[in-house]
């Protein structure tokens, strides 16, 4: 791992049998932008490797597939992401975060004072709060257990 801080667009540096690959790491809640390539691309000069990752928890951009192609820089999403953690964990069975639970518009209403109720997120987790909050502070939980 590089340090944090002025790393040169490698979080990460892998080398096996004199490869190197430098890895951009991305933990988005969005897509990621093009940004992540140009980092990655530059880390290859700066380390001297031969190949640039970009990874992450989420999805690309489609220009960012666009230039990562012309960039010869390897994205790997969510999905190739969670493929490749169970190829090295055979016989491991993810634990999926809860589903959203599904709210009709009529419940959608704060039972308190009438306003609108929206999805709100905090360090638990998303919840469904009143849009008059602080003065009303109804609060309902939006996951399925």
């Amino acid at each position: 791992m590089t340090k944090a801080a002025g790393d040169f667009g490698a979080d990460l540096i892998i080398q096996k049998d004199g490869k190197k690959i430098v890895v951009q790491a991305k933990r988005y809640s969005k897509n990621v932008g093009i940004k992540a390539v140009q980092e990655a691309q530059a880390a290859i000069a700066h380390y001297g490797a031969s190949e640039a990752w970009v990874v992450t928890n989420s999805d690309f951009t489609a220009a960012t597939y666009d230039l990562a192609k012309s960039n010869r820089v390897r994205l790997v999403n969510r999905e190739e992401l969670v493929e490749m953690i169970l190829a090295m964990n055979p016989g491991t069975t993810p634990k999926p975060k809860a589903v959203m639970a599904t709210t009709s518009v009529d419940e959608m209403t704060c039972p308190k004072c009438g306003n609108k109720l929206v999805l709100r997120k905090s360090a638990k987790g998303q919840f469904y709060g009143c849009s008059s909050f602080p003065k009303c502070r109804y609060m309902k939980t939006s996951k399925v257990r």
